[in-house]
């Protein structure tokens, strides 16, 4: 359902029309531009499918009565979902429609400025621009604070139609938010940009939907704060709005790390495990090998009468704390008797 289209007027009807004027009006219509009496008539075809769109809508009562309650043309329209209200916020008298919302919104009406489209007041609100994307990353990765690439898909303003969701090549008429002026509320009209009036026809690129479905990619660049179900969020990178033109929703990015069933994260920042020593270089205090999580070899010197479950330190090879500084590695010693040494 499109309550931006005046489906009454579709059918030759006003909006007290009961539903045996609609039934007698689609009728007549849909026999006057049947394909069958109009081959090869595009704007016969068009007006048909206009025809069947709103009877498909005013026939059916659930449809209708959400109709008539959200669109401006319907027959129980108010632009708060009730009837008939005066606003009074205790200042001596009702105010304005515009001073209304400068009380909402902390100044300056939803009409004024980037995008709005009046006959899409009520839905704006509601509209989900928010695009939510799962990833996986590895140990190594935060380690290393590598840069993480992601790419998806989102809703941009369809350019083909400016936004508007009309095919400028089709039939003409007055645009029923600003009645063919061109300006609503003293401003440039939103919905006709300006134009005085609107397409019977849907933009062929958009499909009349005033948004398309665009790759787009976001570069994350500092991955070492990302942990387990953290939420990274970048404001900017979701959907374009239909109705509002300059807003656009978040990315929020949630991340999962691949478990390492060797290295364990303490105090967010700290790395544990354990390192394997032969009970006769403990006590002879020798250097040991350690293969690190970045792939690299730490040589780990073993102090003097080390015992097995003793833990040693190495400084400045944990997870990065800031861009510069980093944690800790804890190693716990775990004894070894290998008798083919003895």
């Amino acid at each position: 359902m499109d309550y931006n289209k005046n489906y009454y007027k579709d059918l030759g009807l006003d909006k007290d029309s009961n539903k045996e004027d609609i039934k007698k009006a689609f009728r007549k219509l849909a026999h006057k531009y049947h394909p069958d009496k109009n081959k090869g008539d595009k704007q016969s075809e068009a007006k048909f499918q206009k025809v069947n769109e709103a009877n498909s809508i005013l026939s059916n009562e659930k449809t209708k009565t959400e109709y008539d309650q959200r669109s401006p043309n319907g027959k129980s329209y108010s632009p708060f979902g009730g009837q008939g209200f005066e606003f009074n916020f205790g200042g001596g008298g009702t105010q304005g429609f515009g001073d209304i919302f400068n009380q909402f919104f902390g100044g300056g009406s939803p009409f004024e400025g980037g995008g709005f489209n009046p006959f899409q007041r009520q839905e704006e609100f509601r509209e989900n621009l928010d695009i939510q994307i799962n990833t996986t990353i590895n140990l190594k990765q935060i380690y290393n604070n590598e840069k993480l690439t992601l790419k998806y898909k989102k809703n941009v303003s369809c350019k083909t139609c400016d936004g508007t969701g009309f095919d400028k090549e089709s039939v003409p008429d007055l645009c029923d938010a600003c009645d063919g002026t061109g300006v609503y509320n003293g401003r440039t009209c939103e919905y006709c940009r300006g134009e005085g009036k609107i397409y019977s026809g849907e933009c062929k690129t958009c499909k009349g939907q005033k948004v398309v479905v665009n790759d787009a990619e976001v570069v994350v660049q500092s991955i070492f704060q990302l942990r387990n179900g953290i939420r990274n969020i970048h404001r900017g990178y979701g959907h374009q709005s239909k109705y509002y033109r300059n807003k656009v929703g978040s990315l929020i990015l949630t991340v999962q790390v691949d478990r390492n069933d060797k290295f364990e994260i303490a105090n967010n920042v700290e790395l544990h495990n354990k390192i394997d020593v032969h009970y006769q270089d403990a006590i002879d205090s020798k250097e040991i090998p350690f293969k690190h999580v970045d792939d690299s070899t730490i040589k780990v010197k073993i102090p003097e009468k080390t015992k097995n479950g003793d833990v040693v330190i190495i400084p400045n090879k944990g997870l990065l704390m800031n861009n510069n500084n980093r944690s800790d590695l804890f190693l716990k010693i775990n004894i070894i008797i290998d008798y083919d040494r003895v």
